[in-house]
């Protein structure tokens, strides 16, 4: 068993703004990322796909940065599809290619993707700005490369719906099963602001169980030095994954295949 823990949706560096949630009631909104600069005429996706969602979520007297922004990334990067259940990386830093050969052994493999979001009414109990949590999960099917995918299935994956599909072993695509597979309807919030950077919290790393060593140090839970959460680094592997899946099912997580309610 594998799993990783994939770092997903818009924020600060990666669009410009951060999708709203509630930390009262745990709901949230789900908006992917960007990749190109900040415009009022953005991608026509996220009006066309999101905006609605965050219109009616985030209520009036809501903080002001936690409603829809006036500037959105000009193109959009809608990955992962959750209602597709796909999701594609690229080979930038051989990302790709570690998860492809690691999906491709064993069983039970899995995805854990979180979300830096923002809390609707400002700062919560540990006096933080965003919320970095869990947002969705995936039991893995299979990867592919993308020149593989069949032609009826490259419309469920942005990579592939964009014609990048004939690059060779340039990105992986990620199909999930249907059961146990999905957006989290409730996020599961992971980590705060500690030591310079948001981290996973310190008794999550040790519920997750599992250790290795490095010449940095002993690192616990997730294979990066003390939980660092970023964008950057390839994405972490769960030290124990049979322990995570343990503690992920203690949560009681309702999983959704839609990318918003």
């Amino acid at each position: 068993m594998k799993g990783f823990l994939i770092r997903v949706g818009i924020d600060g560096t990666s669009g410009g703004w951060n999708a709203p949630c509630n930390n009262a009631t745990r709901h949230f909104c789900y908006v992917p990322m960007g990749k190109d600069e900040l415009v009022e005429e953005y991608d026509p996706c996220y009006r066309r796909c999101y905006e609605r969602a965050v219109r009616q979520f985030v209520p009036e007297d809501a903080q002001q940065l936690a409603h829809w922004p006036h500037r959105l990334p000009r193109q959009g990067h809608f990955d992962p599809d959750f209602l597709n259940l796909t999701y594609g990386e690229d080979n930038e830093r051989q990302n790709a290619s570690r998860i492809y050969e690691a999906f491709n052994e064993g069983s039970d493999n899995f995805i854990v993707f979180y979300a830096s979001l923002r809390p609707i009414y400002g700062r919560d109990e540990h006096n933080d700005n965003l919320n970095y949590s869990i947002i969705g999960f995936y039991r893995v099917k299979c990867a592919l490369w993308a020149e593989n995918v069949l032609p009826a299935d490259r419309y469920r994956n942005a990579h592939t719906r964009n014609g990048e599909a004939n690059a060779p072993h340039t990105t992986v695509i990620v199909f999930a099963y249907p059961n146990g597979s999905g957006r989290l309807l409730q996020h599961i919030r992971i980590g705060n602001w500690r030591n310079r950077a948001y981290r996973v919290f310190p008794n999550l790393l040790n519920a997750w169980g599992g250790q290795r060593l490095h010449n940095d140090g002993i690192r616990l839970g997730i294979d990066i030095k003390d939980g660092f959460l970023t964008r950057n680094p390839g994405p972490p592997e769960f030290l124990n994954p049979e322990g995570f899946r343990q503690w992920f099912q203690d949560q009681n997580p309702t999983l959704i295949t839609q990318d918003n309610e």
